[in-house]
């Protein structure tokens, strides 16, 4: 008898922070930025099986000012999609190659100073087809 075993391996990296930045369009200014979540060469699963990562959050930052809290949405797409709560944000399968999913956040111009933050959940599951 011969025999030897496989595991599942994978490695999915996903940015801690994205920091937006004023862009200004024949003079509107928005706060924009790109971030992307890559999965490393090498990513091996069962057969019909793929990775998915999801995100989940209200979309909406605050100032956190204890004297005045201000809100500002913000929307994230992937491609032409744009995603909600508990939307798909990347699928990476068994490949040698590395891969990667590119996700736009984008706000409009606040009417009041402050630092606007908000935290998002990334989810990865193992999915089989």
């Amino acid at each position: 008898n011969i025999s030897f075993t496989i595991s599942p391996a994978y490695t999915v990296t996903i940015p801690g922070t994205v920091e937006l930045e004023a862009v200004n369009t024949d003079g509107a200014i928005t706060y924009e930025k790109d971030m992307t979540i890559t999965a490393s060469p090498g990513v091996r699963l069962k057969e019909g099986q793929y990775i998915q990562v999801t995100m989940a959050g209200d979309f909406t930052m605050e100032t956190g000012d204890t004297t005045a809290a201000y809100t500002l949405p913000y929307t994230v797409t992937v491609g032409q999609n744009q995603i909600g709560d508990g939307g798909v944000v990347a699928t990476f399968t068994s490949s040698t190659a590395q891969q990667a999913s590119t996700l736009h956040f984008a706000a409009g111009n606040p009417a009041y100073a402050g630092d606007y933050t908000d935290r998002v959940t990334f989810n990865l599951s193992i999915v089989s087809e």
